[in-house]
């Protein structure tokens, strides 16, 4: 009868050789035998986090590592877990002891710099990151996460050569792909990066889609794959697509549908089967590739607003809302939200804490309604009352996009960070502040106030990581002109572009 170190020895030679199910199944085996075996618990959550399963891993490895306090292998192995996690602070606590066990230990100084990168620390992440490779010369992940934090850093020809040799070492790497696009769309470079863009999504088994004209009896799927504001944000090609040809079907989430059918009649929008079974169709095209279907530069983006419309009896619905509220005064009606999906992998930097909003809730003249969702509108009881009045908060009755976007139509203003909201509003033509980090998503480009996607947005950003407290100051400061010049307006005057 084999040992457990026998087995243990086998399982490690299929999880070598890739055959993770075997292994897996045989260091349970052990750990059935043997629960305090700290090698066996230690690859056992390796297999877990490389099948995705990063929070099963990080519970595995942690008791590995109070068995083995001292093993930086065993510090690497769940600091990768918890950063895969999205657990950066855990970490970086995790991984800190383990850089002076061990100084040469690749992987523990690659974890350490990328995770440092999720907290906004480039620079420090680069310095560990640029270890990790000298260390570990061509690793393609090593590479990836440098060329990111190169690109975060504007080195961005730095950044390419990272990239190029990750790439010429994993060239189906589809991170690498996507780092490459991120790095040349967020410089305005749509033509090098949109190609690179399309390494994002799983394909349909139904021919692909790339803007030629569709004979009448075609049915081309549209269909958004990623989040609520990239669909709204490229739904305005559906109409171009419909003008080529063929009949037009647009699958969106059901919170989408009735907005988007306000798109016009020869746009057919069905919700996203709950199963993910497509509708019937001939060919598709994700909404997101679009932009390279159409060979979008920066001076070519579709930019007429508003594109999608809110319903005229929706409108009147929540405007009579506010207006019992508000009632008919002359202070601006100004929406607000300060957090998006808790989820997205950089939430932690374009999201802001509810008391970061203190500088603009004392801007007199103004009556503010938030828009916020999730759990992030528990905090709004906590905020303080507004000269103008308490904050409003519609968000129990609103059933879908459609209804924000009638909310939106009875405000002044929106200002928010950069969630779906914000496009939603560009969408409707509708004036609104966005708040952005010093990284900010590709598609805000670089260094400047205004929008190629959205003509009535203005953008307010960080002057350098993690100021928070200057950008939120400088909008109040506007806010508190725009109030005025407002309180000056001969009556009923409202402001309608929010500069």
């Amino acid at each position: 009868m084999p040992s457990l170190l026998d087995v243990l020895d086998t399982a490690v030679n299929h999880h070598m050789a890739g055959r993770l199910d075997a292994a897996e199944r045989l260091y349970r085996t052990v750990l059935a035998l043997e629960p305090a075996m700290a090698q066996a618990l230690d690859l056992l959550g390796v297999a877990e986090a490389q099948r995705g399963r990063a929070a099963e891993a990080a519970v595995r490895l942690g008791r590995a590592l109070r068995l083995l306090p001292d093993s930086a292998a065993v510090r690497g192995h769940l600091g990768g877990a918890l950063r895969a996690a999205n657990r950066p602070e855990q970490a970086v606590a995790v991984l800190r002891p383990a850089l002076p066990l061990d100084p040469a230990h690749a992987e523990v100084a690659a974890h350490y710099g990328a995770a440092l990168h999720t907290l906004d620390r480039a620079e420090d992440a680069f310095r560990w990151l640029w270890r990790a490779h000298r260390l570990h010369p061509g690793d393609p992940d090593t590479l990836v996460n440098l060329g990111t934090v190169l690109r975060d850093l504007r080195a961005f020809r730095d950044a390419e050569v990272c990239l190029a040799a990750a790439l010429a070492r994993r060239p189906d790497d589809a991170a690498a792909h996507l780092a490459l696009a991120v790095t040349r769309l967020v410089q305005g470079d749509f033509t090098g990066g949109w190609p690179e863009f399309e390494w994002r999504w799983r394909r349909l088994p139904s021919p692909p889609w790339s803007g030629d004209a569709l004979p009448p009896d075609t049915t081309l799927l549209l269909h958004g794959e990623q989040g609520f504001g990239d669909a709204i944000q490229f739904a305005r090609y559906a109409p171009l697509a419909a003008a080529r040809g063929g009949r037009v079907v647009l699958e969106v989430q059901p919170l989408l549908v009735r907005l988007m059918r306000s798109l016009g009649p020869e746009i057919r929008v069905v919700p996203r089967a709950d199963d993910g079974a497509p509708p019937p169709h001939d060919r598709h095209c994700p909404l997101m590739s679009l932009p390279l279907a159409f060979g979008t530069t920066p001076e070519t983006i579709p930019v007429t607003v508003p594109y999608l419309r809110a319903d005229a009896a929706d409108v009147a619905r929540w405007r009579a809302w506010l207006d019992e509220r508000c009632g008919n005064g002359r202070d601006l009606r100004v929406g607000l939200v300060w957090a998006g999906n808790p989820c997205h992998r950089n939430d932690r930097n374009r999201s802001l804490p509810a008391t970061a909003l203190a500088p603009l809730l004392a801007v007199p003249g103004v009556r503010f309604v938030s828009l916020q969702t999730g759990a992030a509108r528990a905090d709004l009881p906590a905020l303080p009352r507004p000269p103008g009045g308490p904050i409003l908060d519609p968000i129990d009755g609103v059933r879908d996009f459609a209804d924000t976007a009638a909310i939106l139509e009875t405000l002044d203003l929106l200002i928010t960070v950069d969630t779906a909201v914000v496009h939603l509003a560009g969408a409707l033509g509708r004036p609104a502040w966005l708040l952005l980090p010093r990284v900010p998503d590709w598609r805000w480009l670089l260094d400047r106030s205004d929008s190629p996607w959205y003509p009535t947005l203005r953008l307010f950003r960080q002057a350098r990581a993690g100021d928070r407290a200057g950008v939120t100051a400088t909008v109040a400061a506007v806010l508190r002109a725009l109030a005025a010049r407002q309180e000056r307006a001969p009556s009923p005057a409202r402001p309608n572009d929010g500069h």
